[in-house]
């Protein structure tokens, strides 16, 4: 505890009523501990405070020398009559002690009963793998990699960010493992930016000089414990956000886009059937639109003569040209998918059965797209989401509509060219000095 004079305690008394006179879960109650007399402080909705005077009650009358300012002893080097310092411990959920002789103790109370504990994924549905997922708090979260990972080598370096509201993050490596320019570079992006405000992803990648446009996402995120332990393994950095229920990596590599870390838990050949399928995947939901119009309205003659004629007879009454055709289909399949993902989980599969079902249907029968535009865009989308993760497979999908734009006006030769642009957009991409087409970030592999 801290001993401050009376006139000063006054004065920060009623700077902290001014302080917080618009928050209305600021409170300030007279409670004795340990037959002493406290005015308390503290936000009603972060603290409960009946259960964290019951605790140092407690702890009180079991002390052995039943001295107040011992069992206070270690919140010694927390207290502080800033008034910055003490309106910050408050917002973080910190209960600030006053007691009629001066004596002044920032402590950490009991806290309200918040956050959610840990449960199954939502958005991730693993195989042969542990269920539990991150959770909103950090401090689980972190418990969740340390669980998971009991070694010497894991560090995890807390910071925050922002100034307006402030924000926990948490940088976790495996030491030895990660290259040391990736973690002395995302250190030095967040502590040059750690005055930023941090609330969404997009702020994270700001803070960490990533570009603000970008088609390929540089990162992985997860919401699974066990793969962002394989990720560390594998060299990657971790960055935890408090009350975010994901964890992000980096760098992402081009590997990412097929694999998953959670495939180690299968045997060799079945990784590899596993992944081959996935970036056979990638290949086609890219190619495939773009591969129609090409064959159905630019280059027919690359067609043998009676496949030609079967996909001219499958056009035989549609109105609009291939590009039209596919982009109108494109264009719903993009806001089913969409509507699938936000909408609840018991409305979402009527949704995609209507959308893929009855509307594919009877937007064949109108004659408005054909039967074979169906099938492809089926293919298409398929394929697209055989890859791994939720960003990658964004990705894609925006990847097919150059391509297919390209392959509009250019023919076979559009479609090579939008091949060959995308994997020189590859080459370009670098992240915290790890070339994006590199395939290990433990810069051990022979391309790097």
């Amino acid at each position: 505890m801290q001993r401050i004079h009376e006139q000063d305690l006054h004065d920060i008394e009623k700077q902290l009523h001014d302080h917080f006179k618009k928050s209305s879960d600021f409170l300030s109650k007279n409670v004795v501990i340990a037959d002493q007399e406290f005015r308390a402080y503290y936000m009603e909705t972060l603290v409960d405070l009946p259960s964290t005077l019951s605790t140092l009650n407690q702890a009180a009358s079991g002390s052995e020398n039943g001295s107040f300012q011992n069992m206070f002893r270690p919140f010694e080097e927390e207290a502080s009559m800033s008034m910055d310092e003490i309106c910050g411990h408050l917002l973080h959920g910190k209960l600030v002690l006053f007691s009629t002789e001066g004596m002044a103790a920032v402590m950490e109370p009991e806290h309200t009963d918040i956050s959610r504990s840990v449960s199954a994924p939502e958005s991730e549905n693993p195989l042969q793998s542990a269920y539990d997922a991150f959770t909103e708090d950090i401090n689980k979260n972190i418990g969740l990699l340390r669980k998971k990972m009991i070694s010497e080598d894991l560090i995890i370096e807390r910071r925050e960010t922002g100034t307006r509201s402030t924000k926990k993050i948490a940088m976790v490596y495996l030491e030895g493992v990660a290259q040391a320019k990736v973690i002395a570079s995302i250190r030095d992006k967040l502590e040059q930016n750690k005055d930023k405000e941090l609330t969404t992803v997009r702020d994270l990648m700001r803070m960490l000089g990533h570009p603000k446009f970008s088609l390929t996402p540089t990162y992985i995120s997860s919401e699974l414990p066990g793969e962002m332990v394989q990720n560390l393994m594998n060299g990657k950095v971790i960055i935890l956000i408090d009350q975010f229920s994901f964890a992000f990596a980096f760098p992402a590599i081009i590997t990412d886009l097929w694999s998953t870390t959670l495939d180690v838990n299968y045997p060799y050949l079945f990784q590899v059937f596993l992944r081959t399928v996935r970036a056979i995947g990638a290949l086609l939901a890219v190619t495939l639109p773009g591969l129609y119009i090409v064959l159905n309205s630019v280059n027919p003659e690359l067609l043998r003569i009676q496949l030609a004629i079967t996909v001219a007879k499958s056009r035989e009454g549609v109105p609009y040209p291939s590009l039209i055709e596919m982009l109108l289909v494109m264009l719903l399949l993009e806001m089913i998918i969409e509507a699938t993902i936000r909408l609840p989980k018991n409305i979402g599969p009527t949704i995609t059965m209507i959308g893929g079902i009855l509307l594919g249907q009877a937007i064949v029968q109108a004659k408005l797209v054909s039967n074979l535009l169906i099938i492809i865009l089926v293919a298409s989308a398929i394929a697209n989401f055989v890859l791994a993760g939720y960003m990658n497979t964004t990705g894609i999908r925006m990847y097919k509509y150059v391509v297919m734009l390209i392959s509009s006006f250019f023919g076979i030769w559009g479609l090579e060219a939008a091949m060959i642009w995308i994997i020189l957009y590859f080459a370009s991409l670098n992240t915290f000095s790890v070339p994006y087409l590199s395939l290990s970030v433990k810069g051990k592999a022979s391309d790097e």
